[in-house]
């Protein structure tokens, strides 16, 4: 996997603008507008802003992770967000 079509951003560990965040930065990488995403509820439910309204203790380093839009996602309780191309991801299983 070249390591330039992997992003790293951080979001705000915030739980009321996290997930908007979020897919604001999944729209850019994907050069279209957070409208024509599929419906982010459906598939990853409130487990983003969930990680963020009542954190676990910082030595837990919880994290989740998970497909969408065509990316493979990785958020930390920190708030730092890993996003590479599924198709990118699959090969390195």
């Amino acid at each position: 996997m070249a390591d330039e079509d992997t992003a790293r951003v951080r979001i705000e560990s915030n739980s009321e603008s996290a997930e908007y965040e979020l897919l604001a930065i999944v729209a850019e990488l994907g050069d279209t507008d957070i409208e024509s995403l599929p419906p982010f509820y459906e598939q990853v439910d409130h487990f983003v802003e969930k990680i963020f309204q009542n954190p676990p203790a910082p030595e837990a380093q919880m994290e989740i992770s998970f497909s969408y839009a065509g990316y493979r996602i990785r958020v930390t309780q920190l708030g730092q967000v890993t996003i590479i191309p599924v198709k990118e991801s699959m090969e390195d299983d």
